[in-house]
């Protein structure tokens, strides 16, 4: 029988990437995660946190962040992480390097950027079980 998804909803600060990134990769770990990927897992978690906390609700109250993950039919670990923030939309006074997205676009197989439900913005990562 396959493992549950998992879902995570905290609110898009700081302090919460950290939660993220360990509750993520734990669960990737318990659905049969190759040791070896679990780095690329939490970078990747880790950043797309991060581009949500500093862009997706800049000059406004923080929203949330929202994360599913689950194996796919083909046995593939997805990952979305979406937010109710502006959008996926460039800035130019960002206060980051700009280098979120290709990390992990580096470290992820698949990768897209889309709208999320709302305005805000909804990434989804794509990682092998091993690899």
């Amino acid at each position: 029988m396959a493992p549950e998804s998992a879902r995570w909803v905290v609110r898009a600060t700081a302090d919460q990437i950290a939660v993220l990134r360990t509750e993520v990769t734990a669960y990737a770990q318990r659905v049969g995660v190759a040791d070896g990927r679990l780095a690329d897992i939490r970078l990747a978690v880790s950043e797309a946190a991060t581009n949500a906390v500093l862009h997706a609700y800049r000059d406004r109250d923080p929203g949330q962040i929202r994360v599913d993950a689950g194996l796919t039919d083909e046995g593939w670990l997805k990952i979305v992480i979406e937010d109710d923030g502006f959008g996926p939309l460039p800035r130019p006074d960002s206060p980051g390097l700009g280098l979120g997205l290709p990390t992990i676009a580096s470290v992820a197989d698949a990768v897209e950027l889309s709208a999320g439900r709302a305005a805000g913005a909804k990434l989804s990562m794509v990682f092998a079980l091993s690899g």
